[in-house]
């Protein structure tokens, strides 16, 4: 059986380790975006608009991923502070 050991040092660990991916992610995202706008404008036409049509449903998926896990961090970090008030009132530092 396996053991994990995680304290809110190593939770926030995560959680600014995650952060930065997702800043990354959002960059990029951007990036393809001013892409995409620069190919459309290139060529005219139903092939076009279907092919914006489809970048712009993936771009909404994308969207629907950093909410997803924006709302993930922040409850990363609301478990590592109410790790920490539970460490301080266990210790009796905290009444």
């Amino acid at each position: 059986m396996s053991f994990y050991q995680v304290d809110s040092v190593r939770l926030r660990g995560k959680k600014d380790e995650l952060t930065a991916l997702l800043q990354k992610f959002r960059q990029e995202k951007d990036i393809l975006c001013s892409k995409e706008l620069s190919l459309r404008s290139m060529w005219e036409g139903a092939a076009n608009d279907s092919f914006h049509e489809q970048f712009m449903r993936n771009a909404g998926q994308m969207d629907s991923f950093i909410e997803v896990i924006s709302r993930y961090l922040e409850v990363i970090g609301y478990i590592a502070d109410r790790y920490d008030m539970a460490e301080r009132r266990n210790t009796g530092r905290v009444m």
